[in-house]
C-alpha cells in the first residue's frame, strides 16, 4: 500500500500511525484498566462475546426484562468474527479491536486520498485529519460500539471503488451491514452518495445504485422481520420511541415529513425539549462538522447525502445526549469529512504543493479544535477525565483503584456463577452466562459491589440504604468481611 511513497514519506506515515496508536491506547485501555468502562455498553458486549466464544446464544441478562435476546436489541453478527479473540485478550478484546479498526480506517482514508489525488503529501495530511478528529476521541473514550466498526470500513469501500476492485468492495459493504442494523441505513446513503460521486462512471454508478437498494431491503428485513422475531410477544422495536419529535405513529411521521418541512428543518437546530440545559448542543455539533472539513460539503454535496441518516438519528432524537459530539454517536462523520476534504482539495485548480498546504491546514485546525473540545464542551454529560489523555488525572491509579483490582482478582468466583455486579465492575466480570447490573439480583447467587466507585443506576442515599440492608440481611452473607473496597455477598 505504501509503494508509491518515498522513504521519508513512509517514515512519516509510520511515525503518525505509531503516535496516534499510542494515544488511542492511552484513552481506551487506560479507562478500562481504571474501571471507567461500564455495564452499558461494554459489559453487555463482553458478555455477548463470552457467549459466542463458547458457541452459545446470548440472552443479554444485563438488559432483562426489557430484552431477552441480544438480537432483540441490535443485530450485530460481526461479533461472531470477533469471538475467537476473546480467548486471547479477555475483557480487553473489543477495546483492542476498536483501536485497530480506527487505525485501519485512517489508513483507508489516506489510501483513498492518494488514489484520488495522486498527491502523496496531501494523503498524509488526510491521515492526520482522520486521526485528529473529535469523533474518534469521543468514541474511544466511551466503551465499545459497532458503529465504529462500520464507519472504519467506509474508507475502504471508497478505496476499492476508486480501484474498481469489485469483490473486496462487496465484502467491505457487507461488513458494514452486518455490524449493526442502523449501519445498514448508513450504508444506504453511503452507497447513494458514491453513486452520485461516480455518476459519470456507468459501472460504478449502477453498482452503487444496486447496493443502495440492497441495503434498503436488508434494513427493512432486519428491523421489521428479523429483530421482532426475537422480541417478547407484543414488544415493539426498542428504539421506536426515540423519535417522538417526528410523531408517534408511522402515518403521523410521514405526515409531518411531507406537510411540515419547516418544522422538520427547525429540529435540526433548535432545542425542542424545553430544558435550558440542552441549549447549544446542536450548534456545537454543526460548528464541529463545519470546521473539520464539513464546509467543503457545500461544494461536494454527495458527501452531505452520505450523512443524512446520521444527522436524522442524532438531531431528531428525543434523547438530547445524542445531539452533540459526545460518545460514539459522531464517529460516522469522520470518514465522510476526510473523504470530502480530499476530493474538494483535489478539485482545486492550483499546484499540488498548495493543495498539500491546504490539507495540512485543515488537519491542524481539526487537531486544535479537537483538543479544545476535550478541555470543554457544551454537553452537560461530558466527562473530561475519560478523554483527556494528556492530563495527569486521566492516569490516576490511586490506592482505591489498586485495592479494587487486587480484591476483585482474589474473589472466589467461577464462570458458572450468576452474579450481580456494580456498574463499572460488570465489564471485568462479564465472562459468564449470567451477569446482572446491581441492584438487580433476583436471579444472582453472588453480589459484587465497590461502594467508593460508580453507583449508577442508584443515587448515593439509595445505594447506602441497600448496602446496609445487604450487610444485615438474613438471606445474604458477606464472605469478604476483611476487604476494604470490594464486597462479595453470597446468597445463603
Amino acid at each position: 500500500m505504501l509503494q508509491q511513497y518515498s522513504t521519508k514519506q513512509k517514515l512519516s506515515i509510520y511515525s503518525i500511525v505509531g503516535l496516534f496508536a499510542l494515544i488511542f491506547c492511552s484513552i481506551s485501555l487506560v479507562n478500562h484498566y481504571l474501571y471507567r468502562t461500564y455495564a452499558f455498553d461494554l459489559g453487555i458486549y463482553n458478555n455477548m462475546l463470552y457467549s459466542y466464544s463458547h458457541f452459545k446464544l446470548n440472552y443479554t441478562p444485563i438488559q432483562q426484562p426489557l430484552v431477552y435476546h441480544a438480537f432483540a436489541d441490535h443485530f450485530e453478527p460481526v461479533f461472531f468474527l470477533f469471538a475467537p479473540f476473546y480467548w486471547i485478550f479477555g475483557s480487553y478484546t473489543l477495546i483492542i479491536i476498536q483501536i485497530v479498526m480506527v487505525i485501519f480506517g485512517g489508513l483507508g482514508a489516506m489510501r483513498f486520498a492518494q488514489l484520488h489525488s495522486n498527491n502523496n503529501t496531501l494523503s498524509i495530511a488526510i491521515l492526520i485529519q482522520f486521526y485528529a478528529m473529535w469523533g474518534v476521541y469521543s468514541a474511544l473514550a466511551f466503551d465499545f460500539h459497532n458503529n465504529i466498526t462500520a464507519a472504519m470500513i467506509v474508507p475502504w469501500v471508497m478505496v476499492f471503488a476508486q480501484q474498481k476492485n469489485i469483490k473486496p468492495l462487496i465484502i467491505a459493504w457487507a461488513i458494514i451491514l452486518l455490524s449493526k442494523e442502523n449501519m445498514a441505513l448508513y450504508g444506504i446513503f453511503i452507497c447513494l452518495g458514491l453513486a452520485l460521486h461516480y455518476f459519470k462512471d456507468k459501472q460504478l454508478r449502477n453498482l452503487f445504485l444496486i447496493l443502495t437498494a440492497a441495503s434498503a431491503v436488508y434494513f427493512v428485513l432486519v428491523v421489521k422481520v428479523f429483530i421482532p422475531s426475537f422480541q417478547q410477544p407484543g414488544a415493539g422495536y426498542l428504539y421506536d420511541s426515540m423519535y417522538r419529535s417526528l410523531g408517534t405513529t408511522p402515518k403521523e411521521i410521514l405526515g409531518n415529513i411531507f406537510n411540515k418541512p419547516g418544522y422538520l428543518f427547525s429540529l435540526l437546530f433548535e432545542n425542542y425539549s424545553g430544558e435550558a440545559l440542552f441549549n447549544g448542543i446542536k450548534s456545537e455539533l454543526h460548528f464541529s462538522v463545519l470546521i473539520s472539513g464539513g464546509i467543503f460539503m457545500l461544494y461536494k454535496p454527495q458527501f452531505l447525502v452520505m450523512l443524512i441518516p446520521i444527522y436524522a438519528q442524532k438531531l431528531f432524537n428525543t434523547d438530547a445526549a445524542r445531539w452533540g459530539i459526545n460518545y460514539h454517536y459522531s464517529i460516522e462523520f469522520v470518514p465522510v469529512l476526510t473523504a470530502c476534504t480530499a476530493v474538494f482539495i483535489t478539485s482545486l485548480n492550483t499546484l499540488d504543493k498548495y493543495k498539500s498546504y491546504l490539507g495540512f491546514l485543515v488537519a491542524v485546525i481539526t487537531l486544535y479544535y479537537t483538543i479544545s473540545k476535550m478541555d470543554s464542551r457544551v454537553s452537560i454529560w461530558y466527562d473530561k477525565v475519560n478523554t483527556r489523555f494528556y492530563a495527569p488525572e486521566h492516569y490516576d491509579n490511586n490506592q482505591t483503584t489498586k485495592t479494587i483490582r487486587a480484591e476483585l482478582n482474589a474473589l472466589p468466583l467461577k464462570d458458572e456463577d450468576a452474579i450481580s455486579a456494580q456498574n463499572n465492575l460488570v465489564p471485568h466480570l462479564s465472562n459468564r452466562t449470567y451477569i446482572y447490573l446491581y441492584p438487580e439480583s433476583s436471579k444472582a447467587i453472588h453480589i459484587v459491589v465497590a461502594p467508593k466507585t460508580n453507583l449508577y443506576p442508584l443515587k448515593d442515599s439509595a445505594y447506602s440504604s441497600l448496602l446496609d440492608t445487604l450487610k444485615e440481611s438474613s438471606y445474604w452473607q458477606n464472605i469478604t468481611p476483611n476487604n476494604q473496597e470490594v464486597f462479595l455477598f453470597r446468597r445463603k
